[in-house]
């Protein structure tokens, strides 16, 4: 019982991260026309990936599935609708994919049921990071990319994984890993860890994040001190 409790905390917490890992991102596209970096395409997926995972949590009445997507649906769509507005992307071209990949939900739903709505959530969440991946490649401004976004993207991934594989669900589990890995890389290109942590360092983001740290710092530098001193002792 214990157990089962915990692994509904895990799903539930995944799910209270997912409710609000959109937002960084729509509220930087509001307030910032720069929208560098940001794929429409990617954007585009990701409404259709939170649309299939809602239908499956509703499928199997999964109620961290559910708080996730209901909330996850409406900041994609509102991310998706600023991107194509912002790029200047051609709209109809997101309609008909949309409209298409609806009819082919429904088809899927009705043949396969929830196992064959998983399998779609699945490899629809799986490519649509590949768009972003490939824009983030090519080494152009990310400005427009909200590094909150993908920090709590990547850290609820996680413990999806974690839930899916308590829960036996093998959907959540391959996308949720793969998902962590490309969340990521994203996050780790749009912040690399040397600029965060000289911003921390420097107090850019206060004295928590100095406290943080320094200590951190200090340990790596007597490290290397230390393995300095027994080189020059040795010659």
């Amino acid at each position: 019982m214990l157990a089962y409790t915990f692994i509904d905390f895990l799903g539930l917490t995944a799910a209270a991260i997912g409710v609000v890992t959109g937002v960084p991102q729509v509220l930087r596209l509001l307030r910032n026309p720069d929208a560098s970096g940001v794929s429409a395409a990617s954007s585009l997926l990701g409404v259709l990936s939170s649309g299939s995972w809602l239908l499956y949590g509703l499928l199997l009445l999964d109620p961290a599935q559910l708080v996730a997507n209901v909330p996850g649906l409406a900041a994609a769509l509102v991310t998706a609708v600023l991107a194509y507005h912002r790029l200047g992307a051609r709209q109809l071209h997101g309609q008909l994919l949309t409209a298409g990949y609806a009819a082919l939900l429904a088809g899927v739903w009705v043949l396969a049921g929830a196992s064959g709505v998983g399998a779609a959530a699945t490899v629809v969440s799986l490519v649509k990071m590949a768009p972003q991946i490939r824009l983030v490649l090519r080494g152009g401004s990310l400005a427009g990319l909200a590094p909150a976004t993908f920090a709590l993207a990547t850290a609820a991934a996680v413990l999806w994984t974690v839930y899916g594989a308590a829960q036996g669900q093998v959907s959540v589990v391959v996308c949720s890993a793969l998902s962590a890995l490309m969340s990521g890389f994203v996050l780790v290109r749009r912040c690399p860890p040397r600029v965060v942590v000289r911003a921390l360092h420097a107090g850019r983001w206060g004295t928590p994040g100095q406290l943080l740290v320094r200590p951190v710092l200090a340990l790596l530098l007597n490290s290397v001190l230390s393995k300095r001193v027994r080189v020059t002792v040795q010659s």
